[in-house]
């Protein structure tokens, strides 16, 4: 998260040269970023269609890290975190409140509609992997490609050569990457000042990812080398704890200057004068908090907060910190139509705990301080149940279907068309969509596409979800149910992160529905919901007999709510 001005008054005592041949510890989110950063470079910062794609960013990983490889550099460990601690929620809920804010002004700015792109401009590209200039950004832009993380996970996880040394970790990446130099000797990647806070012992030393330069012939890496234990001879401090106390002072006081922070670690002012205070600092890097509650078996492959919701499921009001997706701040949050989805993955949690989970505090978008939207968690007892409607509904829609990529998205239609009539809304969000399909209007740029997209990435991350706790609780000598093999089974068709429907390609998977008979499986499996089936109908029939059913559909009643499962609303015999 970083020391205020740390960084900065201590770069006169790092060295700059060669890096010279070590064993490099990386810390993953970091990695991530710098990587999303590149990629970003000459694009058009404030239109989605140029942020990178998912290819383009595994892709780039691969080719940075290959280079770091050439130049003689041994990557030891890649670790990303799979638990962050409690301590760092305040900063978390700011951090969350502040990227919504930037999507609100995001959308004001552009109401009408997002910013198209160039034609083509993802297809292929080369990204400059040490470029003169660092990337930077100002004004507004839509967020990040709400995957990418765990994509690049997948991309190292399923890599040849990177495969053994990347770890999801039950703490901190930097905690982790702190420990093994310490250990073993080293230099830590990153972009956290945090890293010269820690012990690094004798051997380690810090280089941050926009200090990095290559030389022209692609042979050698430069950059800045904090070494603590230099620094710490150079400016007299303890090599024990000296930068420690420097960082405190900082933090305390984050205007003084080098001269005066020296002065005062040396005599451990602020450490006398505020010793609580500096307990709570310190112990975030000598004795971290970690998850280590119910233990993560090896062949167990999670997602980073997907492990921390599984690390946390002991704990009194455990916490899901959704990914974050571009959709409409004037609407529910994309979210909430795979709810039902992601309750019960909760529920199976249960049976990794052995005692109820009464809610999951789940964060999304938030406009001000909160604990989260809680989410009521299913008995154990109901779990098997939910399975089997849940596996149902999948069977329906892949036998009737038989297009792999047509029966996600035709389950995130259904979502959808529930959660409406749960609302007591008349029409889905969805089938104007598929309609301005058929009528060939579709407008990719709306902001009623841009958030249907998000209601059918959440509906795609929530199924995932749901498979890895799946595994996680196969994995923890119980098994699973035969109810639950069954879903199980079902979900191990689901696409992979690059495959989820995206921007890019969002028309196309329109047009799969409508294609793969995705709409006559959909008046099936909402046989029993009168008010939509007429509009799924009228999607079907011909262009030139639409309008007279439109003027029918137009005299429908409005819908009553209904049941806020969707899964219940399936007929048992489609």
């Amino acid at each position: 998260m970083g020391i205020p001005h740390l960084r900065k008054h201590l770069e006169p005592y790092a060295q700059r040269g060669a890096i010279q041949p070590s064993n490099l510890v990386i810390d993953g989110p970091a990695l991530a970023y710098h990587i999303l950063n590149l990629c970003r470079i000459k694009t058009i910062k404030n239109s989605p269609f140029e942020q990178p794609t998912y290819e383009l960013l595994s892709r780039t990983t691969l080719e940075w890290l290959d280079r770091i490889r050439v130049c003689g550099l041994t990557i030891s460990r890649i670790f990303f975190d799979g638990y962050l601690p409690t301590s760092k929620t305040d900063e978390r809920t700011k951090r969350l409140m502040r990227t919504s804010k930037d999507l609100q002004g995001f959308h004001r700015k552009y109401v009408n509609g997002v910013t198209q792109g160039r034609p083509g401009w993802n297809s292929n590209r080369k990204v400059a992997l040490f470029p003169e200039a660092q990337p930077s950004h100002s004004g507004v832009s839509p967020p990040p490609p709400a995957f990418f993380v765990p994509s690049i996970v997948d991309t190292l996880r399923q890599s040849e050569y990177y495969a053994s040394q990347t770890k999801v970790v039950p703490g901190e990446a930097d905690v982790f990457c702190a420990q093994y130099v310490r250990e073993h000797g080293g230099t830590v990647l990153t972009s956290d000042s945090d890293l010269l806070v820690h012990n690094l012992g004798p051997n380690g030393s810090v280089v941050f990812f926009s200090d990095i330069e290559s030389n022209p012939a692609g042979t050698e890496l430069m950059g800045l080398q904090f070494k603590s234990a230099d620094i710490c001879e150079r400016l007299s401090l303890q090599p024990e704890d000296g930068l420690s106390c420097l960082a405190f002072e900082l933090v305390m006081d984050p205007h003084i200057t080098l001269e005066q922070a020296v002065s005062k670690a040396k005599s451990k002012y602020s450490v006398a004068a505020y010793p609580g205070a500096h307990k709570e600092f310190t112990e975030q890097y000598l004795s971290p908090e970690t998850g280590s509650q119910i233990p993560v078996e090896a062949s167990v492959v999670l997602d980073p907060r997907i492990s921390e919701l599984v690390l946390r499921c002991r704990d009194k009001k455990p916490a899901m910190y959704l990914p974050f997706l571009l959709d409409s701040p004037t609407r529910t949050s994309a979210w909430e139509s795979s709810k039902d989805i992601r309750q019960l993955a909760y529920a199976i949690l249960q049976t990794v705990t052995g005692s109820p989970i009464p809610t999951v505090a789940e964060f999304r978008r938030l406009d001000q301080p909160s604990a989260g939207t809680p989410i009521k968690v299913p008995p154990i007892s109901e779990v098997d149940m939910d399975a089997a409607v849940l596996e149902d509904v999948l069977s329906s829609i892949i036998k009737d279907v038989r297009n792999s990529k047509a029966v996600w998205m035709t389950l995130s239609v259904y979502q959808d068309v529930v959660m409406t009539t749960s609302q007591g809304k008349v029409q889905p969000l969805s089938l104007k969509l598929l309609q301005q399909a058929v009528d060939e209007k579709l407008d990719i740029t709306s902001w009623e596409c841009v958030h249907f997209l998000a209601q059918c990435q959440a509906t795609y991350y929530s199924l995932r979800m749901l498979e890895q706790i799946m595994q996680h609780a196969a994995s923890q000598g119980k098994g699973l149910s035969p109810a639950l093999k069954e879903l199980q089974d079902c979900l191990s068709k689901l696409p992979s992160l690059p495959d989820f429907p995206t921007i890019f390609n969002f028309p196309e998977m329109v047009q799969l529905i409508i294609d793969k008979k995705g709409l006559s499986c959909l008046t099936k499996i909402c046989a029993d919901q009168d008010d939509m089936v007429p509009q799924l109908e009228a999607i079907m029939q011909p262009k030139k007999q639409q309008k007279s059913n439109k003027r029918k559909n137009s005299q429908e009643p409005e819908a009553r709510p209904r049941s806020n499962n969707p899964f219940a609303l399936l007929d048992a015999e489609c």
